[in-house]
């Protein structure tokens, strides 16, 4: 049996969604004065830009060592951000922590492509193609933290956490044509009309949980071919 090639599109296709998403989100943040979720927004505009072109080889653009040094800085902001938050709130498990780890991921991929199958993950360009296949053991434990984070995001009655975290109420990004952008917990009801309706669903923190859970599972997915 051939690779499933439809597969790879369907996830490419998802982790394009992803990507339109979290710029619209980016977006609407930089209209307000809040950069809470921010840096979210931009690593999944970028890894889901990159997954697309993982998955589907013509959609990739850029040579290897840009995203390679792309997402190793967003892993050491990751990392630094979620010193501040133990710092601050005390030892608990930070949201940005496995953004860090989804960061290195995706830095491992670039460094490790020759280990998926089919039309995934041949990239070409490579900065390392020489560097030889991912440890079975790394690229299977990173798989397992991206699928307990999904199932985690999904249970958690915290919905937003993925990007705002536990520690902080969930804040409202509302902004609409011809108003002043604010960020508020309830949008005010004379902000109401279509474009505030939409902003209201764009900013949902369930649909902000559920962009997580599809980058989550793209990325384990990934790892999974390149075992």
């Amino acid at each position: 049996m051939g690779d499933p090639f439809w597969l790879y599109y369907v996830f490419a296709g998802a982790m394009l969604t992803v990507a339109a998403y979290s710029l619209g989100l980016l977006g609407l943040s930089l209209r307000s004065s809040d950069p809470v979720g921010r840096d979210i927004d931009i690593a999944h505009l970028a890894m889901g830009t990159a997954m697309a072109g993982m998955f589907v080889v013509h959609w990739a653009f850029g040579p290897a060592w840009f995203w390679e040094a792309a997402f190793f800085a967003l892993m050491i902001w990751f990392l630094v951000r979620s010193a501040q938050s133990v710092q601050q709130y005390g030892l608990h498990i930070p949201h940005e922590g496995i953004h860090a780890v989804m960061s290195l991921a995706m830095v491992l991929m670039y460094l490790y492509p020759m280990g998926a199958t089919g039309a995934a993950m041949s990239m070409s360009g490579s900065s390392s193609a020489s560097h030889g296949i991912l440890d079975p053991g790394i690229g299977l434990i990173l798989a397992v933290m991206f699928f307990g984070s999904a199932i985690f995001t999904l249970a958690s009655p915290h919905k937003g956490s993925s990007h705002h975290g536990t520690h902080r109420r969930h804040a409202l990004v509302y902004a609409t044509a011809g108003a002043s952008s604010a960020v508020t917990a309830t949008p005010p009801e004379s902000n109401g009309g279509i474009a505030g309706r939409g902003v209201r669903i764009l900013t949902a923190p369930a649909l902000e949980d559920l962009s997580h859970v599809m980058m989550c599972v793209g990325m384990g997915f990934m790892l999974i071919l390149m075992l």
